[in-house]
């Protein structure tokens, strides 16, 4: 038996008024309510082969989505990636497969991602070992390299996507996306990269993929009146995503280690959430772009100014890195956060609510002023909110405002 007797404790709970203030949160000592998901669904795979003229460094290879699927969880790019001709594969190959994914509608252009850059700032959200998980399920991962042959299935950006937020795993859902558009199909470009980015070697390659790449569909099945509610959505679906727009162009020098560099951003418009500073180790990868990974270096100052008025200033490396931890940004070892300067609050876990932005476009001039500990090669990169719609006959459009 306990000879603990907490009397006193107990007694002193009724003297603690100032506290015992504000609405219930929860009781801790009643089990939480059983409750339900609203619509019941299972789900299916659904593979569909693609030409043999997608291979590495192919440009805008079109496919239109099948005018028989319906509801669609996730669409991944299947690539089946032969040996490495010398070295390892990179950690998460898959990750190295594609430069850009556009999204086509009509004939317009609805949106472009970076598939690597979005995987990557999700994955930076994730734990050590949901991190593991997620590699080795999807990009082709080991817990220590090698170049044999493997599968690789990378995320397809579709608007409702979880990889373009950072909610990290959860069990919430992030919604499907409504297949049937009629006469518009949505038609999906991609562009890879060469046959040398995958490799943790320089100089090393892989061979053709040809007749090696495929479509699959994650489908959503359930009743035939849920199926017909949720497959069309013409002229009501409305969603609000992330898009990621280089203000660079492509990889800047920097040599000079502690030397401020100024770039003229030119008003980028619509909600600006927040500026990523990514840095490559200029000692360790050079001007070899095809053995560049996610591992970034953070810069010691940022500062964003507005026609001439001082909006932010991040001017020492402490700065820099309590601007991460004060918006939720908790890295692990393989995903280092790059810098920012965040413009909404908390924005690392607030992915899919408003917290917050910048409209640059009220400004005529805006520059950013950085610098770094180092020599290395940067890119500044805006992470923006668009709404993406799918009007009544079925073309999908997006709008930064």
């Amino acid at each position: 038996m306990s000879g603990e007797n907490p009397s006193n404790l107990i007694r002193s709970f009724n003297v603690q008024t100032n506290f015992a203030t504000g609405p219930v949160a929860q009781n801790k000592l009643v089990p939480p309510q059983y409750t339900r998901i609203k619509t019941l669904y299972t789900t299916t795979w659904r593979e569909q082969s693609l030409a043999s003229n997608l291979d590495w460094d192919s440009k805008a290879f079109a496919v239109q989505l099948p005018q028989s699927l319906r509801v669609v969880k996730n669409i991944f790019l299947k690539v089946t990636l032969p040996a490495a001709s010398a070295g390892n594969f990179k950690k998460y190959p898959g990750l190295f497969v594609i430069k850009e994914v556009r999204l086509v509608s009509n004939g317009k252009e609805v949106y472009t991602s970076n598939v690597g850059d979005h995987l990557a700032d999700y994955m930076e959200s994730l734990t050590e070992e949901q991190l593991l998980c997620f590699g080795q399920c999807w990009l082709g991962h080991q817990e220590a390299m090698t170049g044999a042959t493997r599968d690789v299935l990378i995320p397809i950006p579709l608007p409702n996507s979880a990889y373009n937020g950072r909610a990290g795993y959860s069990q919430r859902g992030h919604g499907i996306f409504p297949a049937q558009t009629g006469n518009n199909p949505l038609e999906i470009q991609i562009t890879l990269n060469s046959n040398k980015d995958v490799c943790a070697t320089s100089g090393a390659s892989v061979a053709s993929i040809s007749g090696s790449c495929s479509l699959l569909y994650h489908q959503v099945e359930m009743t035939t009146a849920n199926m017909d509610a949720y497959s069309d959505a013409k002229g009501r679906y409305s969603v609000v995503t992330r898009r990621f727009t280089e203000l660079t162009t492509g990889w800047q020098a920097y040599g000079t280690p502690n030397a401020v560099v100024r770039f003229d951003a030119n008003s980028p418009q619509g909600c600006i959430t927040e500026i990523q500073i990514r840095a490559i180790d200029d000692s360790t990868h050079g001007a070899d772009e095809t053995q560049y990974t996610y591992d970034y270096i953070k810069p010691s100052k940022i500062k964003c100014i507005a026609d001439s008025v001082v909006q932010r200033d991040l001017d020492a490396p402490f700065k820099v890195r309590a601007e991460l931890m004060d918006n939720g940004f908790c890295q692990n070892s393989d995903f280092p956060s790059p810098g920012r300067m965040c413009f909404a609050q908390h924005c690392a876990n607030n992915t899919y609510m408003y917290s917050g932005g910048y409209n640059m476009s009220l400004a005529s001039n805006v520059t950013f002023e950085i610098a770094f500990a180092q020599a290395c090669r940067y890119k500044i990169v805006a992470v923006q909110l668009q709404r993406v719609k799918i009007d009544s006959d079925g073309h999908m459009t997006s709008s930064l405002e």
